[in-house]
């Protein structure tokens, strides 16, 4: 539209009948055409109220200024032949005047808006977008400014055919650099389609999840991009963990990989949960199974075809990555059921205990009290003697039985937390015969269970062997809370060259800490003392 209205603008050069009115219509026409374009591209249409409202003050204005315009002049006025038919119905010099510096008052305004407009996007847009409106933006800036600067020579009278046409020459010039940064990014878009395979090819070697996500979000440019692959019967991401893709009437691309095109099937903002501003597009296999779905920003849709690309070029590689995604999948199974039978063993653990100390120990105690009435009550010295003997055997069966249910889960664990457990083992430590400084650094939170009962166990095995195999004189914890996970250091002054051993204390501790995804790791150079880190992950307060 805009290329026939810039033609039809030079048959002001004929100067004579209706060409000259055609003219200036033509040229009214062109800019706001162009100004249209630019606001539509890439993605084909006007986002927001900003963008519609300028489409229809450019068409009041250019269209119905330029008809306001003609209303009050002569053609020779507007430098055109005298004869040439024109809409003069209430012709007035300062009308007419007063009527172009509205015009260009307002163009100039227009043309601001626009420029501001499309400066305003682009912080908001992709990166893929950006790349390809920037070019636009400052052509049609520059292209903008020019043509105002020539047409303000035209104001005023004396005005004659040859000047309107170079006006229309050099405003063309300017024009022309429009229709070639269109071309420029058309054709660099178009370039990136074509060097995707290579790209993918070089940014996937070897074969990784990761990687096949990391070349997907940087051929893509966008770093928000998740891969999840198909495994097991259902969606994982590079982790191996499940993910709910979602359900109901969302829809999402289809590429086929192997296929000779492609069946994109329609298209969603809306991502898993609900999640506006995401777009889904699933790849399949050639038989039609599931491979894998990219969840990616929603402005990425405009792009499909550079999806695409990239992911049949990476056809290979997903499918390969899938295997290692079944293989994490299965591992991530694995680690699950065991920090399940871990939160088990220590909700068991506490049962136990509970049960030692609440039902055991009360039955007990209630004999040892039946016991000591029957020694009183009896008359035979030999009698009181095996009742005493008795009652004294079975105090040290109760007091067993209360270090095994401490040793099953201590009592004050559960019902205080960890700092005062520990601070009660800190405190046995200080008063064994042969006496350790012991220094405490406590959270006042609790954690929950497991992750209490994980980390006494450690730091007791952790105080045990300080003080049994390091011959430590100090000993220092430290439980932190932390982004990183919660981190517990103990570190003593002892002789060093601590190591795991195969079903030692050290490898215990570790298995244990590993079974809730945590992580051990220590120091111990010889004759410099050691320093065991455990750090497990934070899932929040109890009740979060």
């Amino acid at each position: 539209m805009a290329a026939a209205a810039w033609a039809a603008t030079w048959s002001a050069a004929w100067n004579a009948g209706v060409a000259p009115v055609v003219s200036v219509f033509a040229q009214s026409v062109f800019f706001t055409a162009i100004g249209i374009g630019v606001l539509l591209y890439p993605r084909g249409r006007l986002d927001g109220p900003a963008a519609r409202l300028w489409t229809v003050a450019a068409v009041v204005v250019m269209v119905g200024g330029q008809a306001a315009l003609c209303v009050v002049s002569r053609p020779g006025w507007n430098g055109f032949a005298a004869t040439a038919v024109w809409p003069a119905l209430r012709p007035g010099q300062e009308a007419f005047e007063a009527v172009q510096r509205a015009m260009t008052a307002l163009t100039t305004v227009l043309a601001g808006a626009l420029v501001i407009m499309l400066l305003a996007r682009l912080p908001r847009i992709g990166r893929l977008d950006r790349t390809l409106t920037v070019p636009v933006a400052v052509t049609v800036t520059i292209g903008v400014t020019g043509a105002l600067a020539v047409q303000g020579t035209l104001l005023g009278a004396g005005v004659e055919l040859d000047d309107v046409l170079r006006v229309y020459l050099v405003q063309g010039i300017f024009a022309t650099a429009v229709p070639l940064a269109f071309f420029g990014t058309a054709l660099r878009a178009r370039l990136a389609e074509l060097t995707v395979a290579e790209r993918m090819q070089r940014l996937t070697d070897p074969v990784s999840v990761e990687k096949v996500r990391d070349a997907l979000r940087s051929v893509l440019r966008d770093d928000s991009l998740d891969l999840w692959l198909w495994a097991g019967g259902g969606y994982v991401d590079v982790a191996g963990r499940p993910v709910d893709t979602g359900s109901g009437d969302t829809r999402i691309g289809d590429t086929r990989i192997g296929d000779t095109g492609f069946d994109g099937t329609g298209f969603d903002d809306t991502g898993p949960g609900g999640v506006p501003g995401r777009w889904r597009h699933e790849v399949r296999t050639s038989t039609g199974e599931p491979l894998a779905t990219v969840d990616a920003a929603a402005v990425l849709r405009d792009h499909e075809p550079l999806v695409e690309a990239a992911l049949v070029a990476g056809g290979r590689a997903l499918e390969t990555a899938r295997l290692e995604a079944e293989a994490q999948a299965n591992l991530e199974r694995a680690r699950d059921a065991r920090e399940r039978l871990v939160r088990v063993q220590a909700a068991e653990r506490e049962r136990l205990a509970a049960d030692l100390q609440h039902s055991a120990q009360q039955r007990l105690r209630a004999l040892e009290g039946m016991l000591a009435e029957l020694e009183s009550a009896a008359g035979d010295p030999r009698a009181r003697e095996q009742a005493r003997t008795c009652r004294r055997e079975l105090a040290e069966a109760v007091s067993e039985l209360d270090g095994l249910a401490r040793g099953v889960h201590p009592a004050i664990l559960a019902g205080a937390g960890l700092g005062p457990a520990m601070e009660l083992v800190a405190a046995r430590v200080a008063a064994a015969p042969s006496p350790v400084d012991v220094r405490l650094d406590l959270p006042a939170r609790r954690f929950p269970p497991e992750i209490e009962s994980t980390l006494y166990f450690a730091l007791c095995e952790a105080f045990a062997n300080a003080v049994k195999h390091a011959r430590a004189g100090s000993i220092e914890l430290s439980v932190r809370p932390g982004e990183g996970g919660i981190v517990a250091e103990v570190r003593d002054d002892g002789v060093g060259g601590a190591a795991p051993v195969p079903r030692g204390g050290l490898a215990g501790l570790t298995d244990r800490v590993r079974a809730l995804r945590g992580d051990v790791t220590v120091a111990s150079p010889p004759g410099e003392g050691t320093t065991l880190r455990i750090t497990l992950p934070d899932p929040g307060p109890p009740g979060c």
